[in-house]
């Protein structure tokens, strides 16, 4: 048996990107009690001929818990069990001069089998458990980082010396609002750890995430004088989790190039998200100069988004004015793309004049008037 056990933790440590051929006291200790637990259980399930007790299972249910709770992938997990039983059936096939019992392949695989069910069951509960525990302090220290508070580093993740912030908006799915209140948490709740997954294997580092079903934030690892390469991974993995997933993903950027920073690029990338209506894009703060500005309230702020709800009522009004300044107020290319006649746009810009109070034919107009389309969104 202890040579079974040293055979099995060899070749595991060979194998597994983990060890890289090295083993560590502790998979010693651990893994070689594990292999003579499985092969005395083996010997005398073949001996007399019944299945493993229950008794017996439990050291096996008990790793599986400390695997997981580890954090040890399921595949590795399993590997090890695996090769564990092409090490006995070797060692059994040696024994018996090439010629093993009928019945002793049968009793090994039910052996094999019973010991992955209960071990597999275990470790994926505190997989899931240590998983959520993980996600969980991740979205904690991103708001605290957030909220600006100086936050010791944490154990398991690294700080790097400035983040690019990226703000995130999700469509709704239909699967949000079907089911009961549980039914619809649930549904929430995969569809953000469904996106996170996919964010994952398109950034790099260690990303700090705090996102719920409806959006939320990524802190990308970045240094002081290279947000370009931060950026450059946010704009490839938006719209590529937006194809893989088929949720609509709507992002925003800003740089802190040092933590204290934080608060203000989450503060701007949010403001942006708000500013940015296209799905599987990144907006910036370069893209959106005109309306960022605007979207600081101030005194004036009520009264230029009056200026646009007096055309509420009249849709032919408000689609005309932003055709107008689509086209760089070329009434003849407005008129165009409408399908009207230039005179029926100069009906309309009449109306809206006084409508409004704000002739869009002169300067002052068009600065309000663009002010206040640029609140409406």
């Amino acid at each position: 048996m202890p040579k079974l056990g040293e055979r099995t933790i060899r070749r595991y440590v060979e194998t597994s990107p983990h060890y890289r051929g090295t083993a560590p006291a502790h998979l010693h200790l651990h893994m070689a009690h594990t292999v003579r637990e499985f092969g005395r259980m083996f010997a005398r399930a073949a001996r007399e001929g019944n299945d493993p007790r229950e008794d017996e299972l439990e050291l096996f249910r008990q790793r599986g818990r400390e695997r997981g709770a580890e954090g040890l992938p399921v595949s590795e997990f399993v590997h090890a069990y695996l090769l564990a039983a092409e090490e006995m059936w070797t060692e059994i096939d040696d024994l018996s001069g090439g010629a093993p019992p009928a019945e002793t392949t049968a009793v090994l695989l039910n052996c094999l089998h019973r010991v992955l069910n209960v071990a597999v069951q275990a470790h994926q509960k505190e997989f899931q458990t240590a998983d959520h525990e993980q996600r969980e302090a991740a979205r904690a220290l991103v708001r605290r980082l957030a909220a600006g508070e100086v936050v010791p580093e944490p154990a398991d993740v690294r700080l790097a010396p400035a983040y690019g912030v990226l703000a995130l908006r999700f469509a709704a799915d239909p699967a949000d609002s079907v089911g009961d209140a549980v039914g619809r948490h649930l549904a929430g709740q995969r569809k953000a750890r469904l996106l996170l997954q996919h964010l994952h294997r398109e950034l790099s580092g260690d990303v700090l995430a705090a996102l719920d079903p409806d959006g939320g934030l990524l802190l990308l690892p970045s240094t002081s004088d290279t947000p370009d390469a931060a950026l450059a991974e946010a704009r490839l993995a938006v719209p590529r989790a937006h194809q893989t997933t088929g949720v609509e993903i709507t992002g925003a950027f800003a740089h802190a190039a040092e933590l204290a920073e934080i608060p203000a690029a989450v503060a701007e990338a949010e403001r942006l998200l708000r500013l940015n209506s296209v799905p599987g894009t990144v907006a910036v703060l370069a893209d959106h100069l005109f309306e960022y500005q605007l979207n600081h309230d101030s005194a004036a702020t009520p009264q230029l988004r009056a200026l646009a709800a007096r055309l509420s009522g009249e849709p032919d009004l408000t689609t005309t004015l932003r055709t107008y300044f689509d086209t760089d107020f070329n009434r003849r290319e407005t008129a165009r793309k409408l399908h009207v006649h230039p005179n029926t746009v100069d009906n309309r810009l009449s109306r809206i004049a006084n409508l409004t109070g704000a002739d869009p034919r002169t300067a002052k107009g068009l600065l309000l008037l663009g002010a206040s389309l640029g609140l409406a969104g």
